[in-house]
């Protein structure tokens, strides 16, 4: 059975690629066999289930026992209620953790799921067991851990299967348009929901469905669908004549033939030795080795490399990075690597190997103590912020600035999507612990006050050109020894407000506070290490506050150099210097706050989340730290005027709950 137009599939699970046999005989009895242990053991970690039971139920007063009696009736009613499925969830987790459960998985289902997921087709899985569980599933079964084919999953919190409306949702959270959406599913009514919601939709007659008034087709097996090859027909960038991906065995000998590289690494090419380091989301990073020293190569994808080529990305974001760090070397070279060579057909720059160096989010992680970091980026900021604005650069000298980086507009649009807007709807890549934190992922998406806010702070991203900004600036992009911080990676570079930079590492650094009583016994314990991250948030905005302001008590007099409150001025108003600092000031500190707040909802319930928080195994401590993120990120974003002093915002994050 072929189908055009078809870009995503959206799966249903028992009776369509897993067997109903499993769910009844295995699933369905091990959590009523265990929910009412579960129940006892864990009340207070999942009180929010157990009100939301009470709430259902009408009688805010039910003690364990009869919460539990609630439950397992509900199950004997084959009720399709959240907190129900949430529970089942997180019983069928220890199952599965333990080994006593395992989920099998048709094999035509498995062959087809892997052929679309190839075929660069979207996959969805829409079932009424919760999101936990389905992942559970998916991450366990006969054929090995299946959930990367998986784009999202949706369950009953979107809303009923049987209703239109949960598909005309879930088409709006996956940005398609229904009828470009196939839904399969062994349940007539959901069938006939979805074709109401405008989807194709095929029912799986495995065995006997009971009649119905579907006139969609039917299928037994998933091998009959044929599904267009999306791989084929992906728009990407163009490649520049030139370019090929490096692997370890080929960068070696393209580094030989740059100029100068060859005599920094030392010996014979045939004798060096190179790897890949890079973990990150975007590029490839390799390591070159030679008998004198080393030289790291940084090579950009034609796509997003954690998502897959699916989603393209302009390889002419290396072009950028070559260019930001250029511009920050004039500025700020001490806390920035040394750039050896850049080649904008490869897509590629060759820098400073840092191999004493540590990744800052790593090194905070274990508890480390980095005495001078919060100092040294304090100043990076200031300075690179300072002498790229208007107080520093003469009108034409901003312009050309702001030109050189207009066409970063592709990384620019990852930021505006990913912070400021997918955190705040089902978009299908998001995630975040769950169940644990399923109440408040909800509570975001209709939050007025909190989405009013993160758009201003979107609008300020996209509307103020103040200065040229590292534009990713987290713990992850900073490398860090006791004596020396070099700040990289700045591919997402453009001219915006200047608090963006500023709010992204102290939004990190605030992460690094909240997850740290989930690493007890990596390093440093838990109180005199979070006062240390708290005092290192003061040093970097006190550090950044005197340099910035002292840079422009310094700037030159000379004619057009900084048009913003040029000393002409200052000649019948000599309080105005004092006065415009201070304003300004208070405008960037606003802003900051307001970005670290976005920064670190993104990094809860959002595509890409922080080894801080994912490095932390009990899900239930976990979900507890990041509960405070977004207490207090919501907070830092709708009341920015209540935190008149980085005081106000550490004192807050000690308090907050």
């Amino acid at each position: 059975m072929e189908f055009n137009g078809i870009c995503a599939v959206v799966v249903d699970v028992e009776g369509t690629t897993s067997s109903v046999a499993f769910v009844k005989e295995h699933l369905y009895p091990y959590a009523r066999r265990y929910i009412p242990e579960y129940v006892r053991e864990h009340a207070t970690a999942i009180q929010d289930i157990l009100d939301d039971v009470r709430r259902i139920e009408g009688n805010a007063t039910l003690e364990i026992p009869q919460l539990v009696a609630v439950l397992l009736h509900w199950m004997d009613d084959d009720r399709k209620i959240t907190p129900l499925k949430a529970l089942q969830g997180l019983v069928w987790q220890r199952g599965f953790d333990s080994g006593a459960l395992h989920a099998p998985v048709y094999e035509d289902a498995v062959r087809a799921l892997e052929v679309w997921h190839k075929q660069g087709l979207k996959l969805y899985v829409y079932s009424s067991g919760s999101v936990a569980a389905q992942r559970l599933l998916f991450s366990h079964t006969e054929h090995g851990d299946l959930t990367p084919l998986f784009f999202g999953h949706f369950d009953t919190t979107t809303g009923s299967k049987l209703e239109a409306q949960s598909f005309r949702t879930i088409a709006g959270s996956i940005g398609l348009p229904a009828e470009a959406i196939l839904f399969l599913s062994d349940h007539p009514g959901e069938i006939e929901a979805a074709v109401g919601a405008g989807m194709q939709a095929l029912l799986v007659d495995r065995d006997s469905v009971p009649a119905s008034t579907v006139q969609q087709g039917r299928i037994r097996s998933f091998d009959a669908i044929v599904l267009p090859d999306l791989s084929r027909r992906t728009e990407r960038p163009a490649a520049p004549h030139g370019y090929r991906t490096l692997t370890p065995d080929t960068v070696a000998d393209y580094v030989q033939h740059c100029d100068g590289v060859a005599d920094r690494l030392g010996g014979l090419p045939a004798r060096w030795k190179a790897q890949e380091i890079g973990d990150g989301n975007l590029n490839l990073i390799f390591v070159v080795e030679g008998t004198t020293g080393a030289v790291v190569v940084k090579q950009a994808l034609p796509y997003v490399r954690m998502v897959g080529d699916s989603w393209p990305l302009p390889l002419s974001r290396s072009h950028f990075e070559h260019r930001a760090l250029t511009e920050q070397t004039k500025w700020a070279a001490p806390f920035v690597p040394e750039l050896y060579h850049a080649d904008s057909a490869m897509a590629l720059i060759v820098m400073e190997y840092l191999s004493a160096h540590t990744v800052l989010r790593k090194g905070l992680i274990k508890g480390v103590c980095y005495p001078r970091m919060a100092e040294h980026l304090g100043t990076f900021l200031a300075r690179t912020l300072f002498h790229t604005s208007d107080l520093s650069l003469n009108a034409a000298e901003k312009k050309r600035g702001i030109a050189n980086f207009l066409g970063n507009a592709a990384m620019c649009k990852i930021s505006e999507d990913l912070i400021f807007d997918e955190p705040y709807f089902a978009a299908p890549m998001n995630r975040h612990t769950s169940p644990q934190l399923d109440p408040m992922a909800s509570a975001l998406r209709t939050d007025l006050a909190l989405k009013l806010a993160v758009q201003e702070m979107k609008w300020c991203f996209q509307n103020a050109p103040e200065a040229l900004l590292h534009g990713d600036l987290h713990t992850g992009s900073v490398m860090v020894t006791d004596t020396d911080t070099r700040v990289i990676d700045p591919e997402f570079a453009f001219y915006g407000p200047m608090g963006f930079d500023l709010g992204a590492i102290i939004g990190n650094l605030l992460l690094a506070f909240f997850s740290r009583p989930g690493h007890e016994g990596t390093g440093a314990t838990s109180g005199p290490y979070q006062k240390y991250l708290l005092d290192q948030i003061r040093v970097l905005w006190e550090t950044f506050e005197q340099s910035f302001t002292q840079s422009w008590r310094d700037r030159s007099t000379a004619p057009g150099s900084g048009d913003i409150y040029q000393p002409r001025l200052c000649v019948d108003t000599p309080e105005l210097p004092k006065r415009a600092i201070d304003a300004r000031m208070a405008a960037i500190w606003n802003q900051t706050l307001g970005f670290a707040g976005c920064k670190m909802i993104r990094r809860i319930v959002g595509l890409s989340h922080v080894e801080d928080f994912e490095s932390i195994a009990d899900a239930e401590m976990r979900a507890a730290c990041e509960r405070r993120v977004l207490n207090l990120a919501r907070e830092l974003l709708v009341c920015r005027g209540g935190y008149a002093s980085v005081g106000d915002v550490t004192d807050a994050a000690v308090r907050i709950t």
